[in-house]
């Protein structure tokens, strides 16, 4: 007797669904692209026992006609594509016809629907792969698509879903995905007739993204909205500045042709863009809706079609790594006063937006009410917008001292141009580095700044010291092959390397800066994969670091002086790791956390708060 036999119609449908619904988020992906699919304007999404028991997904769309009824859930039956070549230009979200056949071959799936056009409605009903009969009943308008006692008949599959709770996180996390990218549709959703999500029709796409980095505790004034149109593609980025970061890549979102995908490479670029802006190990916040030619993507690669083939990649990939280089801002930290809220509980949150073309306030935005963290490392929760000339009012005074001079002789008593001197006050937990300037109070740490400005001074002279005993590297194949192709760009930054033998390279001459962390160059070499730029920048990073004070280093007046002159003249405050290395704090800040008001040259009075309170 052979082997070999036929399944069973029911078992082999069942077997297909299995790669389409692995859960009720599953289920939801489904209904929610045919209800987008159909025109609609308002989603109403439910859920049972964490969409397990029932998951209901009801819609104003277009309807489905009777005639279409009678095929709807049949294996491959679609109306998104109807020959081979729509399949390469595909605009639906749905278009393999599986997604309702898998549905109903697991779960008691019903459909119930009233077609627009001729307001004839209908209902149909497949249990577990079994259709009954359609029958007339029907919404007043759209279409409700339930999925009741999700693998009932599976024991197996059903033992391994999560608990309600986890399920019905899911299915929020999913339909929060698709909401992003349509703002002109009203999504809500209930989970055990509790609301849980309410997202309106909303005018822009930053307005919808918003409501999702709201909820994450992230500010409108901290994020940037980006734009770019190029030939066959558009590009929106909706995407947090410099003070907007967390530990992995989450936080980053990527729609192509308003489908949410999973797409290394565009991750990465984001990651590109933001160079050094975040430090190391930190990842931003960044919607990223990409807007392709149709025929120049291809959806038909994975189930879930969470995955993509994009043929203009490449150049998408580089537009998004510039459009995010030059419209994200560093923001600098400062700390926010103690209002006398604080004692009750409570404390304002205020940011103030500079002009980066006049570097004088030009917006504030209204105070909001918050609760005020515990330390005051929390309390550096405020940030201003850098400007590219961030601690320039006093330089800016001097330059037009001098743009004066050149057509009127100043008289020497005139002193109101001067720079604004820096009074140098000592040093914290041999670190922190704290000088008042103007009516502002800074501290600056004595590691990252001086790392910032000796990576500055080696882009900008490249001394080599040639070695008496070169320095031997034994490379792999891989290495050695890279070594071969890229020793000229080494050159260029100082470092010359001279191949022996296959396997075998020696440096003999090294940038003076790297004296005495000979070892750390050599690992640094031995490890680098980059392009010309990221190996500079990279290499330049790590003999700074190495070089600079130390945090736990006394330092002498005379040389903290020095440091903060060279920091005050600075275009970026921020390491080369991307940390920024600076905060401020104004006089009358300093003097509401005390409770003081007025003039500091006039009478001043103390407000009376008591601490029991």
């Amino acid at each position: 007797m052979g082997c070999i036999n036929l399944l069973d119609p029911l078992l082999s449908s069942r077997i297909a669904a299995g790669e389409v619904i692995e859960r009720p988020q599953s289920v939801l992906r489904e209904l929610l692209d045919n209800a987008i699919d159909a025109g609609a304007t308002e989603i109403r999404v439910s859920l049972d026992n964490g969409g397990i028991d029932r998951l209901s997904v009801a819609d104003n769309g277009s309807g489905i006609s009777r005639e279409d009824i009678a095929l709807i859930g049949s294996r491959h039956a679609t109306s998104k594509i109807h020959t081979q070549d729509d399949l390469y230009s595909i605009e639906t979200l749905g278009f393999r016809g599986e997604a309702l056949y898998s549905v109903g071959a697991v779960s008691r799936l019903t459909i119930s629907s009233r077609d627009r056009s001729t307001r004839e409605g209908s209902t149909l009903t497949i249990d577990n792969g079994r259709r009954e009969e359609i029958t007339s009943a029907a919404p007043d308008a759209g279409t409700v698509v339930s999925s009741e006692n999700l693998f009932g008949d599976i024991p197996a599959r059903r033992a391994f879903l999560k608990r309600a709770s986890t399920e019905a996180s899911m299915c929020r996390s999913i339909l929060v995905a698709k909401a992003l990218a349509f703002p002109s549709i009203h999504f809500s959703l209930t989970v055990d007739s509790a609301l849980r999500l309410d997202w309106p029709i909303c005018a822009t796409l930053k307005e919808r993204v918003m409501f999702l980095y709201r909820s994450e505790g992230i500010a409108e004034a901290d994020t940037e909205e980006l734009h770019y149109e190029s030939g066959d593609y558009s590009i929106d980025i909706i995407a947090g500045n410099s003070a907007v970061k967390r530990s992995d890549r989450k936080g980053i979102r990527i729609y192509v042709n308003n489908r949410p995908v999973d797409e290394y490479s565009i991750v990465q670029a984001v990651c590109y863009g933001y160079g050094e802006l975040l430090p190391g190990g930190s990842f931003p916040y960044a919607a990223v809706f990409i807007h392709d030619n149709p025929e120049l993507v291809d959806f038909n690669i994975h189930p879930a079609k969470r995955e993509v083939k994009i043929r203009n990649a490449a150049e998408i990939h580089h537009a998004i790594t510039v459009m995010l280089q030059n419209g994200i801002k560093r923001k600098i930290p400062e700390i926010s006063p103690l209002q006398p809220e604080f004692y009750l509980g409570k404390a304002e949150r205020r940011e103030s937006v500079f002009s980066p073309q006049s570097g004088n306030p030009s917006q504030m935005h209204s105070p909001q009410m918050k609760e005020m963290p515990e330390t005051l490392s929390e309390r550096v929760s405020t940030y201003r917008e850098r400007d590219s000339r961030w601690l320039e009012k006093a330089k800016a005074l001097s330059e037009s001292r001098k743009k004066l001079s050149e057509k009127v002789p100043e008289p020497a008593e005139k002193e109101e141009t001067e720079d604004i001197p820096i009074r140098y006050i000592g040093q914290a937990f041999k670190l922190f580095l704290i000088c008042e300037r103007g009516d502002e109070l800074y501290l600056v740490d004595q590691h990252a700044a001086h790392e910032r400005i000796l990576y500055d001074e080696l882009l900008s002279q490249k001394t080599v010291q040639p070695l008496l005993v070169p320095i031997r590297i034994e490379a792999d194949a891989i290495l050695d092959e890279f070594l071969s192709g890229h020793s000229e760009v080494y050159t260029k930054m100082g470092i010359m390397l001279s191949r022996r033998s296959d396997g075998i390279w020696e440096i003999t001459a090294l940038p003076s800066a790297c004296r005495q962390i000979e070892t750390e160059i050599t690992d640094f070499i031995s490890s680098a994969r980059y392009d010309e730029k990221e190996l500079e920048s990279k290499l330049f990073a790590v003999i700074a670091c190495r070089a600079a004070i130390k945090a736990g280093d006394s330092i002498d007046r005379w040389s903290a002086e020095e440091l903060l002159k060279k920091v005050f003249q600075l275009d970026e405050p921020a390491c080369p790791h991307g940390r920024t290395f600076l905060i401020k704090l104004k006089e009358k800040e300093l003097r509401q956390m005390v409770g003081r008001s007025g003039d500091s040259n006039g009478t001043e009075r103390v407000s009376s708060v008591p601490l029991s309170e």
